[in-house]
């Protein structure tokens, strides 16, 4: 197969979305159509004495070169079900979740990315959502009728698309996972084939991928994984998809699902610090696109916070593994808000999950009627 350069993968392999996502004219934007809102969940839970707590803080060196410039809110409490997905979606939609733990139920409600697509008319290009966590696939749209699919966001799971591409590679005995060339060639096959379940979802049904979308990610994802940064985890991998959709459709709204912490299940404390600080490392990676490129600079507000934490060490050994028992380690969060019109300071009073969506809410210019969570006054000045 003809080697393709490193962008030509990835506008082959992941985000070339189709007709299924073909874009759709957005009316003539206003000055309170500029903004842009990047949510980072510093995912897979995350315990304060590991991040800002003071002998935490050499595991995260970029967040703490960035917070002087941002907002920082010292108590960010989840209140909610402490899963992965419940508590993402939670974020998402203002609202306690209380559904599959694994992901196989949408967000009960609609999501943020719903609202916000239906009351500004904007098309399927212009919110997303990339997750490492290969169960967030029906984080972009909720169970509410008025809503669903058709405003739904984008979501991207390039962890699973290479798996089950490596796997597939695998079980044919096409020489194996060093293969590469044979592992691009299946990756090139599976966009061919359509995407359901092998590492991507697009909320419009019954189109095939669109050309130009797919070849802008198959571009780049092949250069990738030929060239010197090719990915060493699957945080690695999402960073650059998420970039490569910033610098390709910059959209307005974005979601992007950090997870190699969640490591610290197998029980390693080490593995789990070195997630930490490459999780600090590509955020910082992320705000530092948002510096560079003309599409954001300026104009977007970027929300990082843990989804959840993890259990104590006081209330069980080795605490960090799990984050099952509902001890303020598990609840007590931390967010850092940074970029157009926040202003730099610290604020101690408890804030929750489920502010965010309102706060982003309000920040795109668009009504969350029915969330539970409130804007952070702090940032909305």
């Amino acid at each position: 197969m003809p080697r393709l350069t490193k962008r030509r993968f990835l506008q082959l392999a992941g985000l070339s979305i189709s007709h299924r996502i073909v874009g759709q004219a957005l009316p003539p934007a206003s000055r309170s159509d500029r903004n842009k809102v990047i949510l980072v969940t510093f995912g897979g839970g995350v315990r304060y004495s590991e991040t800002f707590a003071p002998e935490g803080l050499h595991n995260i060196p970029r967040l703490v070169a960035i917070r002087p410039q941002g907002h920082f809110f010292a108590s960010c409490i989840n209140s909610g079900v402490l899963s992965h997905f419940n508590s993402t979606a939670s974020i998402v939609t203002g609202n306690w979740q209380r559904v599959d733990d694994f992901g196989f139920q949408p967000p009960a409600g609609a999501t943020l990315f719903e609202q916000f697509r239906k009351q500004t008319g904007t098309g399927p290009l212009d919110a997303w959502t990339v997750a490492t966590n290969k169960s967030f696939a029906l984080m972009g749209a909720g169970s509410d009728r008025a809503f669903g699919q058709p405003y739904g966001a984008n979501v991207v799971l390039p962890k699973q698309l290479l798996l089950e591409a490596v796997q597939d590679v695998v079980k044919r005995g096409k020489g194996g996972v060093a293969d590469r060339e044979a592992v691009l060639e299946r990756l090139e096959g599976v966009l061919s084939e359509g995407y359901e379940g092998v590492g991507w979802t697009i909320f419009q049904a019954g189109r095939k991928l669109d050309q130009h979308v797919r070849e802008t990610l198959l571009r780049g994802l092949i250069e990738y994984i030929n060239g010197p940064e090719a990915p060493t985890s699957g945080d690695e991998l999402t960073f650059f998809i998420a970039r490569e959709i910033m610098r390709e459709f910059a959209p307005r709204l974005l979601l992007v699902n950090f997870w190699d912490m969640d490591v610290a299940h197998w029980g390693s404390y080490s593995l789990y610090l070195n997630a930490i600080t490459r999780t600090d490392r590509l955020t910082g990676m992320l705000w530092d696109e948002v510096e560079a490129n003309p599409a954001y600079r300026g104009r977007t507000t970027m929300l990082v916070l843990p989804e959840l934490g993890r259990d104590g060490d006081r209330n069980a050994a080795n605490g960090f593994l799990n984050h099952r028992s509902g001890d303020p380690s598990c609840r007590n969060t931390w967010l850092l808000a940074m970029g157009a019109g926040v202003p730099a300071g610290a604020t101690d009073r408890p804030i929750h999950h489920v502010d965010v969506a309102a706060t982003a809410a309000e920040l795109l210019g668009v009504h969350f009627p029915g969330a539970a969570g409130q804007p952070l006054r702090e940032l909305l000045l």
